[in-house]
């Protein structure tokens, strides 16, 4: 039994739609935490751009009570500035789908729902994919690789004019060792912040797991509940992410990450069409999109091995 554009619209909007991007993110830790955290941020414009102090202000001076204040202008601020990563998916409810299947109209709206999920996993999938890329692409939203990085120019801001818009990076270091978790994870600490997760492959997961003894193997209950199989170190959650780069560890500070997203493109799962115009008569079409890109306020506080190989 047929399903025209109309109907297919109708269930489409009012049940799977909404509820596949409500679960968008839940399957990949870095997606989820932000969400969790509601630091997907719906912004507008032609890009993102936010504001970042990269130097001390320096005023501040034991005095004599009699001594002249004077008055300089300090430049400590300047603000990053990233340009919109669209991305796009698109599925096709076929003549034969829709006209042959014997369990009827239900069955095809059962098909819908399917398509519909399988949009937002093909989204979610290019979306980690280029997060856990190790460099930049132009068109992409920036990896990890780009921004947890001792030298390359992430925002439009480089290393070489604010010192401290660097990320820590470990690029020769090939045994994972207890020792130089704890190096990297105090380089990364600025007062109270620091890294808040650490992300690896399953692989090297296994080789910590290795590291730590009986007594270590606690349970960090929020990333439990988020359903994200993981070890800790000092209380912090190790995750193997499948998305991740085969001899790379990340520890992240996940306070000072945010995923911005242009308003109305937040997985945004579009309306069936009817491609008969198209020369698909019968067929039905579906396009979702997203425009995003990964804002970083504070790459200090994280770090990135990125040449590990064994234990």
């Amino acid at each position: 039994m047929a399903i025209t554009v109309a109907e297919a619209n109708a269930v489409s909007t009012a049940v799977y739609d909404k509820k596949m991007v409500q679960q968008a993110y839940d399957e990949v830790y870095f997606f989820a935490k932000l969400k969790k955290e509601d630091k997907i941020i719906q912004s507008g414009g032609n890009d993102i751009r936010w504001p970042i102090r990269y130097k001390k202000l320096g005023t501040a001076d034991a005095v004599d009570w009699d001594d002249q204040v004077t008055f300089e202008k300090v430049d400590t601020r300047t603000s990053a500035v990233l340009d919109w990563a669209p991305y796009r998916a698109r599925t096709l409810l076929t003549w034969q789908e829709d006209s042959t299947n014997q369990a009827g109209k239900q069955r095809i709206i059962n098909l819908i729902e399917d398509k519909t999920k399988e949009l937002t996993e093909e989204l979610l999938d290019n979306l980690a994919t280029d997060l856990f890329a190790t460099s930049s692409v132009t068109g992409n939203i920036i990896p990890l690789s780009t921004i947890i990085d001792s030298a390359d120019t992430y925002g439009a801001v480089t290393v070489s004019d604010a010192a401290t818009w660097a990320g820590i990076e470990d690029s020769s270091s090939t045994q994972l060792t207890r020792a130089l978790l704890n190096t990297n994870v105090a380089s990364a600490q600025f007062g109270t912040n620091g890294p808040t997760v650490h992300i690896t492959t399953r692989a090297l997961l296994g080789k910590y797991d290795n590291l730590i003894g009986a007594a270590e193997r606690w349970t960090d209950a929020e990333t439990a509940n988020m359903g994200f199989n993981h070890l800790s170190f000092y209380m912090k959650p190790v995750i193997g992410d499948a998305y991740q780069q085969s001899t790379y560890w990340y520890g992240i500070d996940m306070k000072a990450f945010e995923m911005h997203v242009l308003k109305g493109e937040d997985m945004n799962m579009g309306s069936w069409i009817d491609l008969s115009p198209a020369g698909y008569p019968g067929s039905l079409g579906k396009v979702a999109r997203h425009v995003c890109n990964i804002v970083c306020r504070r790459r200090r506080t994280s770090f990135k091995l990125s040449a590990l190989t064994g234990t």
